[in-house]
C-alpha cells in the first residue's frame, strides 16, 4: 500500500468531529447534491453529520469510524456497526454492517478506495458476514464490493431524506458454511 495513504480509527475528539463533519457534509453535496433539493440536503446533512450523532456514533460499543487520509488530508471515511437488520439465512449469524463506505470524489483513486476496504475487511474477519447497502446507480460502487466478494442478495427502496432511491443489499460472507 502506498505510505502516503493511512487509516486511523476516529475518536470523539474535537478533531475527529471536525473531520467525520468535514467528510460526510462534503460527500453529501457529491452523492445527493443533484438527488435533493436544497432543504432536504440540509435536513438530511443534520441529520447524519451534526455533532451529537456523531459523537453519539463514536461513543456507542458496537460501532467504528474509519478515516483514510491521503497525504494527511482526509479522503473518505466508514462506518461499521453491529447493528442492524439482516436477511435470511444470515439472521442467526453474527453479521457486522457497513453502514456507510464514503470517498470523496477527488480521492476515488483505487488506493484510496483499496486501503479503507483492507481496513474494514480486517475489522470484520471474525463475523460470518458483512452486509451493507448501496444505491443501484452507484455502479462503480457495486463493482468495487464485488470485487472484494460481495454479492447481491435482493433490492430494496432506501430513504433518504424523504427520497425512494432504489438500493441493493450486499453481503460478503466470511465464512462460506453458510448457504442461500
Amino acid at each position: 500500500m502506498d505510505n502516503r495513504i493511512k487509516t486511523k480509527f476516529t475518536v470523539a475528539s474535537e478533531e475527529g468531529i471536525a473531520v467525520l463533519q468535514y467528510l460526510g457534509e462534503t460527500r453529501g453535496y457529491e452523492k445527493y447534491g443533484t438527488l435533493l433539493d436544497e432543504k432536504q440536503l440540509a435536513d438530511y446533512l443534520f441529520d447524519h453529520y451534526n455533532r451529537d450523532t456523531i459523537i453519539s456514533n463514536l461513543n456507542t460499543f458496537s460501532n467504528q469510524l474509519i478515516v483514510v487520509y491521503k497525504e494527511e488530508k482526509p479522503a473518505g471515511f466508514a462506518y461499521l456497526t453491529g447493528k442492524g437488520a439482516v436477511s435470511e439465512p444470515f439472521s442467526a449469524r453474527r453479521v457486522f454492517h457497513i453502514g456507510a463506505f464514503e470517498i470523496l470524489n477527488a480521492f476515488r483513486e483505487s488506493e484510496v478506495m483499496e486501503a479503507l476496504m483492507e481496513k474494514c475487511m480486517v475489522i470484520c474477519k471474525s463475523y460470518d458476514a458483512i452486509q451493507l447497502i448501496e444505491q443501484e446507480a452507484e455502479t462503480e460502487m457495486i463493482a468495487f464490493y464485488e470485487k472484494h466478494g460481495f454479492h447481491q442478495r435482493t433490492s430494496q427502496l432506501s430513504v433518504v431524506a424523504g427520497v425512494s432511491v432504489p438500493s441493493l443489499i450486499l453481503i460478503r460472507e466470511n465464512n462460506r458454511t453458510i448457504s442461500g
